[in-house]
C-alpha cells in the first residue's frame, strides 16, 4: 500500500509540475488548449498503468474459471495488485483441494452403492427421482438411467411405491413396510424410507428408500413354520396312539393276551414309523448340511436294482404287481449307498400308491445330460396342481391316505436332495387316475469309456 500511495504522490507531481514551475501558460490564451492535451497524455498513461495489471488479473482469473491454473507475475507484486493475485491463487489451491476430496467421497458414494446387494432410489426436492443405484435398476427391470428425472409414480405406475414416496416427503416420518411387487413373478419387498433434511434449517429436500427382496427369505420362514407343525404333527400322532394302548394294556388289557399281542403289534409299528421319521429328519438334515460326502464310483444298475426287487419282494407279491426292468444304460456315475436309497424310495412310493394288479416299470437311458434312470407304475397318480410341491418335505397329495400307509412325508424330498449333491436334477410326471413316472438325470464324465470297459470285463 505504501508503494502504491508514493507511486499515487509522484503522478500526482508529475501532473501538476508544468503549472508549479511557470506562469506562462496561465498568461496565454493557449492554456486550455495545452491543458487538455496535457491531462489526455497522462490519462492515457494513467489508464494504461492502471489497466494492464487488471488485464493480467482478468486473464488469470478466466483460466481459473476454464481450469487452466497458469501462474501469473502479479503474484510476484509487492502492491494490491500482487496481493489480490496472491489470494486468489490460494482460494484456487484451496478450490482444487476441496473439489478433489468431494470427488474422492462422490466416487466413493457411488462404489458404495453400485456394490450394495439392496436396492436405494433417492429423490430430490421436486419429488423427482434423482438415484437408482445398480440393484434397484435391475430389481425393477430398468435400463442404466431409466427412471432417473421422473415422478416415482410414473416409474412404477402400478405399484404403491409411488404413494409411499410422496407420504414420506410430506409427513416427514420415516417408514418400514413390506409390498408384493407383481412382475413376471410376484416378490416381497422390503421397504425402509426416510425423509432427507437440510442439515440447517431442517427443510425435506428429499427421500431415500433401501429396498431389498426378501422373497425367498419370507418362504423359508413359510417352510419352516410348516416344517415344524408337520413335525409336531408327525411325532404327535404315534405317540399319542402309543400313550393310549400303553394306558389301556396297563388298566387291565395286559392280562387278555389277544389283544395285548395286538396292542403290543400296533405299538411296534407306531414305534417303527417313529423310528423312520426320526431316520429321514437325520438323513434330510446331514444332506443340507454337506455332511454327506459323495464317494462317487461307476455303479453297475442291474445288480444295484435286483437287490431293491428282492428288498420289496413281499411287497410286490402281496398286492400282486408286476415289476419290470428295462435297462439300456448300464452304469451310473455316483455314491452307491445314496444311488440306492433314492431308488427304494422311489419303488417304494411307486408300490404304496399301485392299486392291486398294477405294473411298475423300473429304467434306464442314456440321454444328453447324463445317465437317466426312472420309476414308472400305473398307480393312482398326482394332480397337476400338486406337481410342482411333491419333493416339498412333508407334502402329501392325499394326506389321509399317505399316513393310512405308514409313510414319512419325506422320502422324496431326501430323492430331490441326494440328486442334486450329484449334481443332477429330478423330475416327475404323472396324470390322475393313470400313473406316474418320477426319474432323475446324473450327469456322467466319460460315461462312454466306462461303458466300453464294463463291456470287456
Amino acid at each position: 500500500m505504501k508503494k502504491v500511495a508514493w507511486q499515487m504522490g509522484g503522478f500526482l507531481l508529475l501532473l501538476f509540475l508544468p503549472f508549479l514551475v511557470t506562469d506562462f501558460f496561465w498568461k496565454n490564451n493557449a492554456f486550455i488548449i495545452f491543458s487538455i492535451f496535457w491531462f489526455a497524455v497522462v490519462g492515457w498513461f494513467l489508464f494504461k498503468w492502471i489497466k494492464i495489471p487488471l488485464v493480467e488479473l482478468l486473464d488469470y482469473m478466466e483460466n481459473l474459471h476454464h481450469g487452466v491454473p497458469l501462474r501469473t507475475r502479479l503474484t510476484r507484486r509487492p502492491d494490491i495488485y500482487g496481493q489480490i493475485a496472491r489470494k486468489i491463487e490460494k482460494f484456487e489451491r484451496t478450490y482444487t483441494s476441496d473439489l478433489s476430496t468431494l470427488h474422492g467421497r462422490m466416487e466413493e458414494i457411488q462404489a458404495i452403492l453400485a456394490s450394495m446387494s439392496e436396492g436405494v432410489i433417492a429423490t430430490e426436492i421436486t419429488g423427482r427421482i434423482s438415484l437408482i443405484n445398480p440393484a434397484a435398476a435391475e430389481l425393477f427391470n430398468l435400463n442404466a438411467g431409466e427412471g432417473v428425472g421422473e415422478f416415482p409414480h410414473n416409474v412404477f405406475p402400478q405399484s404403491e411405491l409411488g404413494d409411499i414416496f410422496h407420504q414420506i416427503y410430506v409427513k416427514g416420518n420415516t417408514l418400514e413396510q413390506e409390498i408384493i411387487w407383481s412382475g413376471a413373478t410376484d416378490r416381497v419387498l422390503s421397504l425402509r424410507l426416510a425423509p432427507i433434511r437440510d442439515d440447517v434449517t431442517e427443510e425435506i429436500r428429499g427421500v431415500v428408500a433401501v429396498i431389498g427382496d426378501v422373497t425367498q427369505l419370507r418362504r423359508l420362514e413359510t417352510m419352516r413354520r410348516d416344517f415344524v407343525a408337520n413335525v409336531s404333527h408327525e411325532l404327535k400322532t404315534p405317540l399319542t396312539s402309543i400313550k393310549g394302548f400303553i394306558e389301556t394294556l396297563l388298566d387291565g388289557a395286559l392280562e387278555e393276551k389277544e389283544v395285548a399281542t395286538k396292542f403290543l403289534r400296533i405299538i411296534f409299528q407306531e414305534t417303527e414309523r417313529l423310528n423312520n421319521l426320526i431316520h429321514d429328519l437325520l438323513d434330510i438334515s446331514k444332506i443340507e448340511s454337506g455332511q454327506i460326502e459323495l464317494k462317487k464310483e461307476n455303479v453297475k444298475l442291474e445288480p444295484l436294482i435286483d437287490n431293491i426287487i428282492v428288498t420289496v419282494e413281499n411287497r410286490i407279491r402281496e398286492k400282486n404287481l408286476e415289476l419290470t426292468k428295462d435297462i439300456e444304460a448300464k452304469l451310473i456315475l455316483g455314491d452307491k449307498e445314496l444311488l440306492q436309497e433314492v431308488l427304494l424310495n422311489l419303488v417304494d412310493n411307486a408300490i404304496k400308491y399301485t392299486q392291486e394288479g398294477g405294473k411298475i416299470l423300473v429304467g434306464s437311458r442314456r440321454v444328453k445330460e447324463g445317465t437317466m434312470v426312472f420309476v414308472k407304475d400305473t398307480g393312482f397318480g398326482i394332480p397337476e396342481e400338486s406337481l410342482p410341491r411333491i419333493f416339498e418335505r412333508f407334502y402329501r397329495v392325499d394326506k389321509g391316505r399317505s399316513r393310512e400307509m405308514g409313510g414319512t412325508g419325506l422320502g422324496l424330498s431326501i430323492v430331490k436332495h441326494i440328486i442334486e449333491r450329484h449334481g443332477g436334477k429330478v423330475s416327475v410326471e404323472s396324470e390322475l387316475g393313470k400313473g406316474s413316472q418320477f426319474s432323475f438325470v446324473i450327469p456322467n464324465k466319460n460315461h462312454r469309456e466306462a461303458e466300453n470297459q464294463h463291456e470287456t470285463q
